[in-house]
């Protein structure tokens, strides 16, 4: 008989209330929620990362993140949608890569796609090891090209 999985919510909300307070000190919350002016870091010489915000409601937004490399094709560049709950102050990757839906328990007519079952844990562990590799190597350019104009 398999053993259901269940999620380690404390764990989960923990992860996602450290990652709301990294956004909020790497790029400010509210730098970012009130424009809807892309922001962007560069991590190294060859890659950078541009935020946009693609969806505000009164305690939600939505952070589009996307790996700009000018080198690299397009379906190989990172790309995932963050979600800031400013209630609750947590953030958490809700689509990744286009693979949408993503919960901590996968329902019955999900389970033919074929997710993992710590997927969400797994990609909000992405995002928080995203979030150091921008404080360890990232920087935020003067300009928007972020690495498109070189």
């Amino acid at each position: 008989m398999n053993k259901r999985y269940v999620p380690n919510l404390q764990e989960l909300h923990s992860l996602a209330e450290r990652n709301y307070s990294a956004l909020a000190k790497l790029f400010g919350v509210a730098q970012v929620t009130e424009s809807s002016a892309a922001k962007c870091i560069e991590v190294g010489e060859q890659m950078a990362f541009t935020l946009q915000p693609t969806a505000q409601a009164r305690y939600t937004t939505d952070l589009l993140v996307t790996q700009v490399a000018p080198n690299v094709a397009e379906y190989l560049q990172a790309r995932f949608l963050v979600r800031l709950y400013h209630d609750a102050r947590m953030a958490e990757i809700v689509d990744c890569q286009g693979q949408e839906r993503l919960t901590a328990l996968q329902p019955a007519n999900l389970r033919d796609i074929r997710h993992r079952k710590d997927e969400k844990l797994q990609l909000n562990q992405h995002l928080a090891a995203w979030l150091r590799l921008c404080f360890a190597r990232g920087r935020s350019p003067l300009a928007l090209n972020c690495l498109l104009n070189r």
